[in-house]
Formats: C-alpha cells, sequence, structure tokens
C-alpha cells in the first residue's frame, strides 16, 4: 500500500518489524525480496512519485575540494531513487574484495561466494536476461575482440539494464503487498536509542507540511544513499553525541567515486578495424558492451588500481548531459534527453528537437574535436581513415579517510543539517590512469594491434565522477576499520543495518548498482532470518478521527 505522509495525523506512531528508509533500488530490492516473509515493513521515502523542486532542495550541501556536481543535482529524492541512470551492469571482481597491499585501506570482509547465490535474482530485478557476465557465455553472438592474451589485459562485458526505474517497475508489487505501506513525502530526521544505547527504538519523521510521526520498528534499514546514509548516522546526535556508528570517527569517511576521463586515443594499425565490440550491442536476449580491463595480475603487478578502458566511437561524446546543472534546469531537458536517446521524438517539437539535441551534443563534441586535433597531429597521413578511436576510461578511487561527509553548519527546510561532502583526487588515482595508458600502448604495440596517442598535460581537468557515491558506511570486520559488519549491520547499535554502495570498502571499476542490490538481497534473508516470526503491529494515532482505517500495519 501507498499512504501519503501528510494523511497521517501528527503524533501517530507506526510500529513494524523492519522500517527502510528510502525506496531506492537497494530499499525496493529488500522490500521485493520480504513480499511473501510475513514481516510487517515500512519503507520511508522522503518523496513522491513525481519529482519535486521542494523535495529536492532537501538535498543541497557544501563541497570542498576538487569541482564535484551538486549535491542537490546528482542523485534524486523521489520513489524510485536514482531514476536515472546508465544501465551499466557487472558485479565486482574477485580482486575487488581482496586485501591489496598497495592500496591502502582496501580489502573487504565478504567475498564473491557470498553474493553469488543473490546473482541471479539481482539480474532479474534490474530486467537483465541471466546473471551471466563471462565473456564466454556471449562470444559467438558478439563482434571481434582486440586480441589480448590476457597476462595485462583483457576484453569482458557489461549487459545493460534498460535503465530499470524501480519506482515504475515495482510500484504495483509494493502497493499490492499486504505486509508492505510505502509512506511518501516522509523525511527521516532523527534515529533515538533505548536506555541502553544498543537498539533504535524511535524514529522520528517530518513532512514539509510540519506533520511529525514516528516508527518503533524491530530494525532499520537505511538505504538513502551514499551520501544520505552518512548523513542520517551523524544527524541522530541526541543519544550519541558524535552520531550513530560513530565511535571510532569513520561515519561518512572513505568516499569514492569512479573517475570518469575521456584519455588519450587508440590508433589501429588495420584501415578495416571495427571496434564494434566496444560500443552497445544487441544479442539475441540482451544488450551488451565490451570493454578493455586490466587482468587481476596485472593489478598486482604493477600494483594499480583497477579500470575499464572503453574504445569508442570516432564521434563520441564524453561526459553525462545535465548532470550537475540546477535542478530545476534539469526536470524537462532530463526527459526529452531520454526521449532523443531512446527514438521516441513523437509530440516534440522540431525547434525543441534541434535545440535539446544540440544541449546534448554541444560539451562532449567540443572535449572530442579538442583531442582529436591533438590526435591527428600524431597521425598525419591517417586523417579521415576512420583509424583513431578515443579511449574513455571509468577508473577505480582508492579508499582515503580525507575523503568524507561531514554535516554543514547550515540546515535545511526540516532543521536537519545540510551534507558537506570533501572530495580530492589524489595522486595515487592519476598515477594509476597514466599506468595503465603506456602499459596498453606498450601491449597493442608488441601484438601489431596499433599504438596508444598520449593526451596533452592538462587531461586530469576533465574527470568527473559517476556519480556514484561509495564507501561512507564502510564494511569491516573490525568496527575500528569501518561501520558495519559482514551482514551489513552497524558495529554498535543491535538493529540498524545499512543497505547500498555506502557500505562498499573498496569501488573496484564496475558501476555499483548490480553489486548494491546483490548485497540487498543478502541483507533481506540475512533480516528475513533475524527477525522471525511477526509480532502484533499497529498505528496509534494522537486523533483516531484523523487517522484513515487502511493504514494499520500488520504481517500478512
Amino acid at each position: 500500500m501507498l499512504i501519503e505522509a501528510h494523511s497521517l495525523s501528527s503524533g501517530s506512531s507506526v510500529a513494524c518489524d523492519l522500517c527502510i528508509v528510502g525506496a531506492g533500488p537497494a530499499g525496493i530490492a529488500i522490500a521485493e525480496r520480504l513480499r511473501s516473509s510475513g514481516l510487517s515493513v515500512v519503507i520511508l521515502e522522503s518523496g513522491g512519485l513525481d519529482l519535486r523542486m521542494r523535495t529536492q532542495k532537501l538535498y543541497r550541501g557544501e563541497i570542498l575540494g576538487d569541482p564535484y556536481f551538486r549535491l542537490d543535482a546528482c542523485r534524486w529524492r523521489v520513489f524510485g531513487g536514482s531514476v536515472r541512470w546508465g544501465g551499466w551492469c557487472r558485479p565486482l571482481e574477485e580482486v575487488d574484495f581482496t586485501r591489496r597491499g598497495w592500496i591502502p585501506n582496501s580489502g573487504w570482509p565478504i567475498n564473491t561466494q557470498n553474493l553469488l547465490p543473490f546473482s541471479a535474482d539481482a539480474a532479474r530485478l534490474l530486467e537483465l536476461p541471466n546473471a551471466r557476465f563471462d565473456l564466454a557465455a556471449w562470444r559467438n553472438r558478439l563482434p571481434a575482440t582486440l586480441d589480448f592474451d590476457g597476462r595485462d589485459f583483457e576484453n569482458v562485458v557489461f549487459q545493460h539494464s534498460p535503465e530499470t526505474n524501480f519506482g515504475e517497475k515495482y510500484r504495483a508489487d509494493l502497493s499490492g503487498a499486504q505486509n508492505i505501506r510505502v509512506i511518501l513525502d516522509a523525511n527521516l530526521t532523527e534515529m533515538r536509542l533505548d536506555r541502553d544505547s544498543q537498539r533504535v527504538v524511535t524514529l522520528h519523521v517530518t513532512t514539509l507540511t510540519k506533520r511529525h510521526f514516528t516508527v518503533r520498528p524491530r530494525a532499520v534499514v537505511l538505504a538513502a544513499g551514499g551520501i544520505e546514509n552518512a548523513r542520517l548516522l551523524l544527524a541522530s546526535r541526541a543519544d550519541r553525541p558524535a552520531g550513530l556508528g560513530n565511535e571510532f570517527d569513520l561515519v561518512g569517511r572513505y568516499f569514492m567515486d569512479h573517475l570518469h576521463v575521456p584519455v588519450g586515443h587508440f590508433l589501429a594499425n588495420s584501415r578495416g578495424w571495427s571496434n564494434a565490440f566496444y560500443t552497445k550491442s544487441i544479442a539475441e536476449d540482451g544488450r551488451l558492451r565490451g570493454v578493455v580491463a586490466p587482468t587481476a595480475g596485472a593489478q598486482a603487478r604493477y600494483r594499480l588500481l583497477g579500470t575499464s578502458i572503453a574504445i569508442e566511437k570516432p564521434s563520441f561524446t564524453a561526459g553525462t548531459p545535465f548532470v550537475g546543472w540546477h535542478p530545476t534546469l534539469t526536470f524537462g531537458p532530463v526527459g526529452v534527453y531520454r526521449r532523443l536517446r531512446e527514438g521516441r521524438l513523437h509530440g516534440l517539437g522540431e525547434a525543441f528537437k534541434s535545440v535539446a539535441q544540440r544541449v546534448h551534443d554541444a560539451p562532449g563534441r567540443i572535449r572530442h574535436w579538442n583531442g582529436a586535433r591533438r590526435a591527428l597531429r600524431w597521425a598525419h597521413d591517417d586523417r579521415g581513415t576512420g583509424r583513431i578511436f578515443p579511449l574513455y576510461f571509468r577508473a577505480e578511487q582508492a579508499p582515503d579517510p580525507t575523503n568524507r561527509v561531514t554535516l554543514s553548519e547550515r540546515r535545511d527546510a526540516l532543521g536537519v543539517p545540510e551534507s558537506r561532502l570533501e572530495w580530492r583526487i589524489k595522486s595515487i588515482d592519476i598515477e594509476s590512469i597514466e599506468g595503465w595508458l603506456k602499459l596498453l600502448d606498450r601491449d597493442v604495440r608488441a601484438r601489431g594491434l596499433g599504438r596508444v596517442i598520449p593526451p596533452g598535460e592538462d587531461w586530469p581537468d576533465a574527470i568527473i565522477g559517476g556519480p556514484h557515491h561509495m564507501g561512507t558506511t564502510r564494511m569491516a570486520a573490525d568496527p575500528r576499520h569501518g561501520v558495519v559488519d559482514a551482514e551489513c549491520r552497524v558495529h554498535s547499535v543491535d538493529n540498524l543495518y545499512v543497505a547500498g554502495s555506502s557500505v562498499f570498502a573498496t569501488g573496484g571499476y564496475v558501476n555499483p548498482t548490480y553489486s548494491l542490490v546483490t548485497l540487498a538481497l543478502r541483507l533481506a534473508d540475512t533480516l528475513r532470518a533475524r527477525l522471525g516470526p511477526t509480532i502484533n503491529q499497529y498505528v496509534t494515532p494522537a486523533e483516531p478521527s484523523a487517522l484513515p482505517s487502511e493504514v494499520s500495519i500488520a504481517g500478512s
């Protein structure tokens, strides 16, 4: 059932087995997993069914360090959560979970085997045909690849989700589930502990119309995103002055993103060479995209971070249109952009289509033209041959405790301190990309495939984030090294859990959505086992006559 928080009377108290804070991919994945569990589940979603500017403003925050996207323009406060993403899906690699001696603070307390049982269900939720990501499974359905020997570099494949909007896709499921209630426009402002300070007993919730109510859960999952999860823990200071889970000053630290940047060009030896494998392909039962990636052995040999390297079309335009613009300017244009990209042009005026297309193309084309001019200076005799292809890196960022989310002195409309993000790209990140570029050049030359045309010295200025917000409530076996344990439970709070990419200890090179959904499904099974039989659940209104009768919460 979907309920508007404004329909609840101020002073109401909602009891449930589990309260999930945030209806994005992680939160909805958990709820979907528990639909037949018999547990009563309440989902608190700050947004509504559509984007609203007033709600979006609650994401405002400060940025220190290197340039970054506006905090209210790179995430979306709406039912469905990250409704704007690229659909790239691939699980984290086995090496990403290991302790890599050349990367400080690396290593997880789990590995790929812990997540494998949930891969098929994650693929289903993301509308993928299967959970196969090994190249061999698709090899006879894909174009030819560069011939690497697998020592330093290999070809890997991503599957592409149809950019599943979890709000639209799973709204009917959640609305029809007898044991689930989604409360929209409901903003968590504080979590309170019991007298022994070991368990969350009350969640304070407020609407922008100043309605107040509480939720009394047996367990809580924060699934509000990589920045907001940390903000909510830090802002709950009534029982613990440093915030919940922050005994070792780790909440908000180790913020990571993936570093997206065009770096150099590949000059193919063969005039007839095609990069079709490295662009989006449609197989019989899936949409795929190939990239070049360093092997795990190469990472260890050369002591470098992970990365993927896309070999793009000559006309490639780097970057994501509209990300980082003021949200007032993006609500309309993003919808038009999606229609342009998907070919759904019916109903758009010709002038509007032309302008929107130019806005979409211009920033990336300018960067491409500048890079292409530089590349052509290295290959005077190759103009117009179609042999020069831009290289685009999507690189891992090392976990660094000085990259962090803290609380600002400014407060939002609900009185909660805004987020402050401090983010800097470090030398280890830059040197890793440079190292792989040189090694790729050596490899393709040695194999007679071509050569790499290096970029100008100012290439780091073009780095942008994913934006993939990871690491701020990192997973570790020892509470001195992380905020949550191997089961995603906050070390120092018995019934408080965190879902999403904020628990990532390292980010690897793959987009986080597939792995965070897999982790969420694993967490759902953990909660089902730990919560056991349901208890009687109910709503206690301050004014019974003002409370809709259908709001009562009960397990199925």
